[in-house]
């Protein structure tokens, strides 16, 4: 009877088949005889590690003590059940033994011992023991090897590990199964690790929270209010040796006062964490500035955690995003992306910053150049922690300024730019778990912009407006479907879209233009003169307001349904020069609005609809930016009827060097607008300066008044942030 061919089956081979049946019959012999050889493998395999202490001279109430916990001092045993699954005898081989720390990850070989033979099926222990008293307290994972020289020559090896491995499927052990906690007698705690990462640029409460991981590897428990851990801190002001040259962050006639923290650690062998919260108000007179240009000296911090009743302090030096370095002016919240405690990567790629940021629903979208085009970064507006992945431009294209919608009910956002490859990209940004914050939606057609491009969106988010020298359009802000377009004039300034009657307002040179949702256009061409700032409107939408190369500055009806879009205030030089900008505060058809001239002169004129333009005030001569290219922000008062804030930048002569400065207004444009830092009143004055360089200029700066944060770029790459919290 062939092997492999059960007893009453019978081969069936047909007339023509006999070499087929040749073939079957070598096929089932050669199976018969790799089975025959096959069942007299050796295989070697641990069943089990067994893992126990001897008890030492330690003094301790060993009942308190769980199986799975020894002392350090105490004599360990660990053994392997080791047994021959083969047909045949196994020779000597030998068994290795390790041990590795979970918290620190401490890895090492305990020993060997020889198994001097095995009997097919026969099982042996071979045990080692080792002096637990050079092992630092801790978690403790045991496993073994059997043959590590593979002296058997065994075939299979997956069952010569003990906990077994992947490869061993659904049967694979879990580490826990061979564990002992190690605990040092008294109060322990084990190495500290850092379980998530914290910003600390809140530059008002200078406050922080962090959660480091603890393991309780004493024999005591501790109480969950943390009254048995003293945690302390520390820090030295810079990383220049000596290190280690720390002083306490809290002391008291020279001795280190406890933080304020939460212990989560309870029974011995536990695992738990450490709650610490960090205030940086006690840096008072260590960072104060001498003046708004100093910089502050950087401090390295660490904590110390120890138990009250014994136990080596455990100290934990915190990694680079905790630093406290540069902090460039005593208003100053963050940069971008020049700190790393902020948690922003260090983009040694930046070149330049060209367009300002869009800010919307707590956050920043940041256009940067590099030298493989443009990039767009999402940062939060209070933190500066940036969003995952930055969009980058497709081939190596520059971007416009974002416009971003915020829809608060899905808490979404729709974020638009135009490229110069003539293209407007449609981006939408959601928080996930994972992945990308921003990704693709729609992408328009080329030529729909040209040259510098203005977007923004209508308040319900429905409506994109563009204006670009390719022309003015209103598209579906959903799936870029153009709605309607003004394609014979170019668009040299931002526009401006009444939402209540559906009206895109734009200017091209001289000329002011509107087009209407009905298809019905008005013009006003009697300007002679080049309109040079954005286009602004009241709140109930009833003027839109725009300024002149000769400093004129004027106001249309955007009621009226003529053809000739009417002029109903004029103000022949409001300014002596070129006017850049303007900003409009409004409650009603009433306004207040700031404009800028080139030569660094500001003005607040009001409106109102019976008077047209009233009350104008001009700037006090002393205004420290001679030159300005930008138009101001308004951080408005609580009513919106007019300015809290008023915020400049511009050029002004330092010595020999024109260089970017920030400025801020009071209301009435009297005076410098101070701000108060650690109960210091100092004047609103920001002179940037990045890596022991000036930048060429300041972008416009943007007012966020959700948040109260000012928010600025410099042309050579940096973002900053100011908090404006003390105005609220």
């Amino acid at each position: 009877m062939l092997r492999g061919v059960p007893r009453g089956w019978t081969i069936h081979v047909p007339r023509n088949g006999r070499r087929a049946a040749c073939v079957l019959l070598l096929y089932l012999l050669l199976a018969g005889i790799s089975g025959i050889v096959a069942a007299q493998d050796v295989d070697v395999s641990i069943e089990a590690l067994h893992i126990g202490w001897v008890e030492s001279t330690i003094i301790l109430d060993r009942p308190t003590l769980d199986l799975d916990q020894a002392l350090v001092g105490d004599t360990i045993r660990v053994s392997a059940s080791v047994k021959n699954l083969g047909s045949t005898t196994a020779g000597q081989f030998y068994v290795d033994f390790f041990f590795t720390e979970t918290i620190s990850g401490e890895h090492g070989k305990l020993g060997s011992q020889a198994v001097i033979g095995l009997e097919s099926g026969e099982v042996r222990r071979p045990v080692i023991t080792f002096d637990s008293s050079a092992f630092a307290p801790g978690i403790y994972v045991f496993s073994a090897e059997a043959d590590p020289p593979q002296s058997l020559g065994e075939s299979e090896r997956c069952n010569n590990f003990a906990p077994l491995g992947d490869c061993a499927g659904d049967l694979q052990q879990s580490v826990d199964r061979y564990q002992l906690d190690l605990l040092q007698q008294g109060s322990h705690i084990s190495e500290l690790s850092l379980t998530a990462e914290f910003a600390i640029c809140q530059m008002g409460s200078l406050t922080t929270g962090l959660i480091v991981d603890a393991h309780n590897v004493g024999t005591d428990a501790f109480s969950f209010a943390g009254t048995d851990i003293d945690v302390l801190g520390y820090y030295r002001e810079s990383l220049e040796p000596p290190a280690n040259a720390f002083a306490a962050l809290l002391s008291v006639g020279g001795v280190p006062q406890q933080l304020s923290k939460i212990v989560s650690l309870s029974n011995p062998g536990d695992a738990g964490f450490i709650r610490i919260t960090l205030d940086y108000s006690i840096f008072d007179s260590l960072f104060r500035q001498t003046s708004a240009l100093g910089k502050a000296n950087p401090a390295q911090l660490r904590i110390s955690v120890s138990p009250v009743d014994g136990g080596a302090p455990q100290d934990l030096y915190l990694p680079s995003q905790y630093t406290l370095a540069q902090f460039y002016s005593e208003v100053d919240l963050w940069t971008f992306p020049a700190r790393a405690h902020c948690q922003c990567d260090d983009y040694n790629d930046i070149t330049a910053v060209e367009v300002y940021p869009a800010v919307a629903g707590g956050l920043i979208f940041h256009v940067v150049n590099t030298s493989t085009g443009d990039r767009l970064h999402v940062l939060k507006v209070r933190t500066g922690e940036e969003k995952l992945d930055p969009w980058s431009a497709p081939s190596a294209a520059s971007l416009s300024s974002p416009t971003v919608f915020y829809d608060t009910a899905t808490q979404t956002y729709r974020v638009f730019v135009a490229a110069s490859d003539g293209k407007i990209y449609a981006l939408n940004g959601i928080d996930k778990e994972t992945g990308s914050f921003l990704t693709q939606g729609w992408i328009s057609s080329a030529g729909l912009v040209s040259g510098p491009a203005f977007l923004s969106t209508s308040s319900d988010g429905s409506l994109l407006i563009v204006g670009s020298g390719a022309g003015a359009y209103v598209l579906n802000a959903l799936d870029g479907t153009i709605l309607r377009s003004d394609t014979t004039h170019a668009v040299t300034t931002q526009p401006a879209f009444s939402n209540t009657a559906g009206t895109l307002w734009f200017a091209s040179d001289e000329t002011v233009h509107a087009l209407r949702p009905d298809g019905t256009r008005c013009t006003n061409d009697s300007i002679l003169d080049q309109i040079t700032s954005n286009l602004g409107i009241n709140q109930d939408e009833t003027a839109v307001f725009f300024g002149t190369d000769s400093g004129d500055f004027f106001a249309i009806d955007i009621t009226s349904a003529s053809a000739s879009c009417p002029i109903v205030s004029q103000e022949t030089a409001l300014l002596k020069r070129t006017i850049v900008g303007l900003d409009v505060v409004s409650d009603g058809s009433d306004a207040v609005l700031y404009v800028t001239s080139s030569i660094g002169e500001i003005v607040r004129v009001e409106y109102s609809d019976g008077r047209g333009f009233d009350d104008i005030q001009n700037g006090v001569d002393e205004f420290e930016p001679r030159e300005i290219a930008a138009s101001p922000a308004i951080l408005p008062t609580s009513n919106g009827k007019d300015a809290t804030v008023v915020f400049l930048v511009g050029q002004t002569r330092d010595g020999r060097t024109d260089r970017p400065v920030l400025q801020g207004w009071d209301r009435n444009l009297e005076e410098y607008e101070t701000v108060s830092i650690w109960s210091s009143s100092i004047p609103f004055l920001f002179k940037p300066k990045e890596n022991d360089a000036i930048p060429e200029a300041l972008l416009t700066p943007v007012v966020d008044a959700a948040t109260f944060t000012l928010i600025v770029a410099s042309s050579d790459g940096y973002l900053y942030a100011f908090d404006l919290s003390q105005f609220e």
